[in-house]
C-alpha cells in the first residue's frame, strides 16, 4: 500500500516540472545528465517521476530506469536536454510573474493545468502583458 507521501509523488508537480526545465536550461553543456537526486528540496521520486512526464510529452530528453523489483519506483532518472517544444514550454513560465499569474489563473477557475493549458495561458499573459 503506496503512503500520502509515495502517493502525492506520482502526481504531476508544476513546481518540480519548472524546476527541471529551468536547470537543464542552465546547464553549461549541450548534453548534460541532470540527475533526479540533484533537484533540490523536491523527492527524489517527485523529480524523477515529472522527468518520465516531460520526456514522454516530449519536452525534454531523459533515461528512465524503472526499478525491476516490483516496488514501483524509478531507480535513476537522467534528463539530459530540452527539445525545442521544452524551450518554448519554459519560455512561457520562466518570468516569476508570469509564472504567478498562470497558476494563479487555474486556481481562480478550478481547472486542472495540463501542458497545452499551461503553455496557452501562458502565451496570453505574456501578450496582454505587452499590451
Amino acid at each position: 500500500m503506496q503512503t500520502n507521501l509515495e502517493r502525492k509523488n506520482m502526481t504531476r508537480d508544476w513546481e518540480v516540472i519548472r524546476e527541471i526545465l529551468l536547470k537543464l536550461e542552465a546547464c553549461t553543456t549541450a548534453n548534460t545528465n541532470l540527475n533526479a537526486k540533484t533537484i533540490n528540496g523536491f523527492p527524489e521520486q517527485a523529480v524523477a517521476y515529472n522527468m518520465r512526464l516531460l520526456s514522454e510529452a516530449g519536452f525534454i530528453e531523459a533515461k528512465i530506469m524503472s526499478s525491476s523489483s516490483g516496488d514501483g519506483k524509478i531507480n535513476a532518472a537522467l534528463a539530459t536536454r530540452l527539445t525545442n517544444s521544452g524551450h518554448d514550454l519554459l519560455d512561457t513560465i520562466r518570468n516569476d510573474s508570469v509564472w504567478g499569474k498562470v497558476k494563479e489563473k487555474f486556481v481562480s477557475s478550478g481547472i486542472d493545468m495540463t501542458f497545452e493549458l499551461v503553455t496557452s495561458v501562458g502565451k496570453r499573459i505574456m501578450e496582454a502583458m505587452l499590451s
